[in-house]
């Protein structure tokens, strides 16, 4: 937390000054209670006036640095929530796939919305509320030794009082709440849209955009939020005021009745007032400080994800493919004990066709992924053009390829947002692309055409339609390398075939296709078929090649066809 403090150590120095200016006003009031006293037994007129006059400054001036306390102490919070929540997504969206996946996705909506409240909750106030306290305390003191000795118990009224002001602000404050309230949801929906599509987001290197994004609906939340902690604030400030205003006047009628004989001479109400100031700030101050201590492990959760990125390691060597990729001896596991591909050769050649096929769970999809940089921690070596991918730079190996999952995410946004990903691109490259997916009758019968909204991950969108958005997504920019991982799936038979061979057609383009669709005309357009058995490539070849003769791939064929 240090890091932030310092980061608004001007306005966090202001907080602290006017807290310490309200807290000593408050306490020294005692001292002007004195003085008051001291001019009521005398029953001197001439300086009681003045006195009058002077108090109601002093109060006013008070509550005025008692609403100034308040209002900073939530204006820096508010800062340095919105920081807080900005670092840890940025740390967020800057990590691997990998690592992204190691956690659930609602666990980052928990740590950027619980934990960060949590923090606001059980650091940030406390904090606030023991330098004040502290502050009460000390001068306190002070003042008991100036007094001497303490004197009768006087019950203050404006204890009272501060549970009976009227609720002046209560339906503004209502209505702010829940437009906070609407808010608060309407972020965790967009912030749960961005998260889901993690994959699309690294692998078309939307890491800005979406920083920008969500910084936006960040800064939007903290904008409704702070609307209604400045009205808590006058309300908190409007009560003090008050209880202290009921508290003088009730002293004042006193020290009237003292002067006009009505009522004989008080003890010392200034003794009463600052003893009151001893244990409550106690009781405040070690109820704060636990609190402050058991939110450390999350403080050190939400800094380890918030410097991810500055953690990683620079990689020089920048991402070409111009000739080969090189498999030699990959091995992986997602656990230790569960190896998903064991010692994969393999050369993808620059502009060629490959289908892998084999049966689900043989690790087809984790060899593209492995491929596409997914994942960094495997053993052997995967090189393109002779460049170790590990050493490459990550923003350039996603340039390499782009992937077509059968799950395809679609963000809540039109769908030409959902094909441009909010870059820009030229008429003419957006028709070429939804020509190319078969997107074209799509987008004539959708009421508003490429800006029909998708809605939330593509509910008003059917499968097929997904599936073609997300192959115009992928043609519109032009990679080397294009990966469809069961892409096809959702489009009937006539489509895929003709999108496929469309595909396959395109020159310069290396295709990598996952499937379970083994019709023949397809299949003999590939250059090579790859088949697969428990994580090992068993064999591979041409169509031709793999049935002339007897092979685990004919034989898989013979059963898939049956």
């Amino acid at each position: 937390m240090k890091i932030y403090m310092k980061q608004n150590k001007v306005l966090l120095l202001f907080t602290i000054l006017t807290s310490i200016i309200a807290s000593l006003g408050y306490v020294f009031m005692a001292v002007l209670l004195q003085k008051l006293l001291d001019i009521a037994v005398e029953k001197n007129m001439q300086q009681f006036i003045p006195m009058v006059l002077f108090s109601i400054f002093y109060f006013v001036m008070l509550g005025i640095f008692l609403y100034l306390q308040s209002l900073l102490s939530k204006r820096i919070t508010c800062k340095i929530i919105k920081q807080i929540r900005t670092d840890v997504f940025k740390g967020i969206v800057s990590q691997s796939m990998g690592d992204f996946g190691k956690r659930n996705t609602a666990d980052y909506l928990s740590i950027i919305t619980n934990d960060v409240k949590m923090i606001e909750d059980n650091f940030l106030l406390p904090f606030f509320e023991v330098v004040q306290y502290t502050v009460i305390f000390i001068s306190s003191f002070v003042l008991m030794i100036y007094f001497d000795v303490i004197v009768t118990i006087v019950v203050f009224v404006a204890i009272t009082l501060m549970f009976l002001v009227p609720s002046l602000l209560g339906k503004e404050l209502e209505k702010r709440q829940n437009t906070l309230s609407s808010q608060l949801a309407d972020f965790t929906t967009k912030l749960k849209d961005i998260l889901s599509g993690f994959e699309i987001i690294k692998s078309y290197s939307m890491k800005q955009y979406v920083i920008q994004k969500f910084d936006k609906e960040n800064s939007d939340t903290i904008h409704t939020k702070y609307s209604v902690d400045k009205l808590f604030a006058l309300n908190e400030g409007l009560s003090s005021f008050l209880a202290l205003m009921v508290q003088i006047v009730v002293l004042f009628l006193s020290a009237y009745f003292i002067i006009t004989e009505r009522i004989t001479v008080g003890t010392l109400l200034g003794m009463v007032q600052v003893s009151s100031n001893l244990a409550n700030p106690l009781i405040m101050i070690f109820t704060n400080i636990p609190k402050i201590k058991s939110i450390q492990p999350i403080i050190e959760k939400l800094t380890v994800l918030s410097k991810y990125e500055l953690n990683e390691v620079p990689k020089k060597q920048s991402a070409t493919f111009n000739s080969v990729v090189s498999i030699s001896n990959l091995s992986f596991a997602y656990e230790k004990q569960n190896r998903v591909l064991d010692k994969i050769n393999l050369h993808i050649e620059k502009g060629k066709k490959y289908v892998i096929v084999g049966k689900s769970g043989c690790g087809k999809t984790t060899l593209v992924k492995l491929l596409a940089g997914y994942y960094t921690e495997y053993s052997g070596k995967i090189l393109y053009d002779n460049t170790d991918l590990n050493m490459m730079n990550e923003n350039d190996i996603v340039q390499l390829s782009s992937i077509i999952h059968q799950n395809i995410y679609m963000f809540n946004e039109s769908v030409y947002d959902n094909i441009c990903l909010h870059e820009d691109y030229s008429k003419e490259s957006i028709d070429k692309a939804v020509k190319a997916s078969g997107l074209n009758d799509v987008i004539e019968k959708l009421p508003e055409g490429l800006l029909y909204e998708a809605g939330e991950n593509g509910s008003n969108l059917s499968g097929g339609q997904k599936q073609r958005i997300a192959v115009a997504r992928a043609l519109i920019r032009n990679k080397p390398i294009l990966i469809l991982d069961e892409g096809t799936s959702a489009i009937d038979m006539q489509t895929a075939y003709d999108i496929e061979n469309h595909l396959l057609k395109i020159e310069g383009l290396t295709i990598i296709t996952i499937t379970h669709n083994l019709k023949k005309e397809l299949l003999e357009l590939y250059d090579n078929i790859i088949y697969m058995e428990n994580g090992e490539i068993i064999e591979r070849g041409t169509f031709e090649e793999l049935t002339s003769v007897p092979s685990r791939f004919l034989k898989y064929l013979t059963i898939k066809k049956e």
